[in-house]
C-alpha cells in the first residue's frame, strides 16, 4: 500500500467540495499528514464508511467487508467510479 501525500489529501478535499450538496458521498476523514487509508462516508438510510486505499496501479474503494467495490486510476477519476457502485443511491430521499 502506498501513502497519500499532502497534495492528495488536497485534491481529494478539493473534490469533496465540488459534490453537490446532496451527493450521496458525504465526507471523509484521514489519520496523520500522509495517510496510508483514507475513510469514506456515506448517508442515505444510514451512515456507511468505505476506506480509500492507494496503490501503484492507482485507487481501490473497499466495503465494510474489505471487499474492493470501486477502482480508479486517480482522484480526478474517483468521482465517477464511487456513483458506478451498484446500489448506491438505494435509499435515496430517506
Amino acid at each position: 500500500m502506498t501513502c497519500f501525500s499532502k497534495t492528495d489529501l488536497s485534491e481529494l478535499d478539493a473534490l469533496w467540495r465540488s459534490l453537490e450538496a446532496d451527493h450521496v458521498w458525504t465526507g471523509w476523514s484521514a489519520a496523520g499528514e500522509e495517510p496510508d487509508e483514507i475513510i469514506l462516508y456515506r448517508t442515505r438510510a444510514h451512515w456507511r464508511k468505505f476506506p480509500l486505499r492507494k496503490t501503484d496501479e492507482g485507487l481501490t474503494v473497499f466495503d465494510d467487508q474489505d471487499r474492493p467495490v470501486a477502482t480508479a486510476n486517480s482522484l480526478s477519476e474517483l468521482k465517477a467510479q464511487i456513483e458506478a457502485i451498484p446500489g448506491l443511491n438505494a435509499g435515496a430521499g430517506a
